[in-house]
């Protein structure tokens, strides 16, 4: 081979190298970035679901006291009130605001939601809702529940399994109730309960909140590997139409979790942080199930959401409790930020077609060259 060909190919590995070295920094970079997945938002005139999922609900309340452990499904919740009939819901509120109800106004009863994320690979994960309730008692509970890392294998987000998800119900001490779904692997649930230092007090508890570790794996069988109750600092109550935000995030490279619930009408809040090292073994990569709900025990209310969304970011291991702001108004989420994720794989798409391009002219010059030189 003369010097010509020689040096156009080295020329073209030399590309190559270059084209690789840059799609894995742009890879690399896509990986590193955070992207929040809106999994619903109903708020102001949008009626937007963005990914499957599934709903379950619990009925104690027809039971005979004698009979608190046994439960029935019910398909009657979680319901969605649309434009059409949201005033039915908020009854003598006079709103019109869309809602997805996951309970009623009664006793012993529980709903959820649920979805799956396509893949966690070890990030910091972070659950953000905006609920409200339009009825209740003047003292309210039990409160939304974060559901994390489920892996069920006897159930899943099919369209099969709603309202018939494999699971069971707990009244935890008499006063609380949740739905406990099957999961193959240990799960959290994270649980801001009103009730916690208002009308519910217990010594030694100093918060709102609530975290159990589950173990579930044939979902009749429930235990718990951890159970942390009334952690945390702060209280307060919401009343009837309050916005109520909940942020829960759990960061991998800690083992910690933390929370906050903010009534976006009061300025009143109640967070926790739990480190979780020697009770919850950090999650795999992997893809997991994950879920809202809300249950009612001796105080209750018809708990709603108005939005539901997810973000995952890089793992670091900066520990920081989650905020909100302080203003009154009801914020606008931001639309799905798929198309950052998107943007990148454009980013990517292009990057190779250009290099094809280059390289495939390379290689034609190379291989006339060649022919040049040998006749």
């Amino acid at each position: 081979m003369s010097a010509g060909p020689k040096l156009a190919f080295v020329v073209l590995v030399v590309l190559l190298i270059v084209v690789l070295v840059i799609v894995g920094v742009v890879t690399r970079a896509q990986t590193n970035q955070s992207y929040t997945q809106v999994i619903m938002n109903l708020l102001n005139g949008q009626q937007y679901f963005g990914v499957p999922h599934v709903y379950q609900g619990v009925n104690n309340s027809v039971l005979p006291p004698n009979q608190w452990l046994k439960y029935y499904i019910t398909n009657q919740w979680p319901m969605y009130y649309g434009p059409n009939n949201a005033s039915q819901y908020w009854g003598s509120i006079g709103i019109n605001q869309p809602v997805l109800e996951l309970i009623p106004a009664q006793v012993w009863s529980s709903g959820a939601m649920f979805w799956q994320e396509e893949y966690y690979n070890g990030s910091l994960v972070r659950i953000t809702i905006i609920g409200t309730y339009s009825e209740g008692p003047p003292l309210v509970g039990d409160g939304f529940v974060i559901y994390l890392f489920l892996t069920p294998t006897r159930w899943g987000i099919n369209p099969a399994y709603n309202y018939t998800i494999n699971c069971t119900s707990l009244i935890s001490w008499g006063a609380t109730q949740f739905i406990l779904p099957q999961s193959n692997s240990t799960y959290a649930m994270v649980i801001w309960n009103p009730c916690w230092q208002i009308s519910c007090f217990r010594p030694g508890t100093t918060g709102q909140w609530d975290v159990w570790i589950i173990n579930n794996t044939n979902g009749n069988n429930p235990s718990f590997s951890a159970a942390w109750e009334g952690i945390g600092t702060g209280a307060f109550q919401p009343n009837p139409g309050d916005y109520i935000g909940v942020t829960v995030t759990y960061n991998s490279s800690a083992n910690m979790l933390s929370g906050i619930a903010y009534d976006m009408n009061t300025g009143q809040s109640a967070s926790f942080t739990l480190n979780l090292t020697d009770y919850y073994k950090p999650p795999s990569s992997g893809n997991y199930v994950f879920g809202v709900g809300a249950g009612n025990g001796w105080h209750y209310a018809n708990w709603a959401l108005l939005y539901v969304a997810m973000t995952i970011s890089a793992p670091t291991s900066s520990v920081t409790t989650p905020t909100m702001s302080s203003t009154s108004t009801k914020p606008t989420p931001s639309a799905p930020s798929l198309s950052t994720i998107l943007t990148w794989v454009v980013v990517v798409l292009i990057v190779v077609v250009v290099v094809l391009i280059i390289a495939a002219a390379i290689l034609i010059t190379v291989l006339r060259m060649i022919k040049r030189s040998e006749r």
